[in-house]
């Protein structure tokens, strides 16, 4: 695992939000701090990008009672679902856009 990825792992693990708008409670390093455009900006912060997704989406799942949230698809599904909610709000940070997409597959009804 790169240190990137060990990074956002750690940070993930501490990850507990409901809002964009809340304070948090932990220190996350790493493109997923910067807006989705500045993860689409290049294909190398795009791959860096996608190896966050992934981490920070493990420690999402770790930290939540429903440990299998995204089991219906694979990791370029979570990927391309987050790329979705990127391309219609770009200035959004990414780690709130797979929290966004996190949240609709952790609650698929609502």
């Amino acid at each position: 695992m790169s240190r990137v990825g060990a990074l956002c792992l750690a940070a993930a693990a501490a990850f507990i939000t409901t809002s964009s708008a809340r304070a948090y409670d932990y220190m996350a390093l790493g493109v997923g701090t910067m807006p989705c455009k500045y993860w689409l900006s290049t294909t190398r912060l795009e791959g860096e990008g996608n190896s966050w997704i992934l981490g920070w989406w493990t420690g999402l799942n770790s930290r939540n009672d429903n440990h299998w949230v995204g089991s219906r698809t694979d990791g370029n599904g979570i990927i391309l679902a987050v790329k979705g909610v990127c391309r219609h709000q770009p200035d959004t940070l990414l780690m709130n856009a797979i929290d966004s997409v996190f949240r609709k597959m952790a609650n698929p009804s609502k």
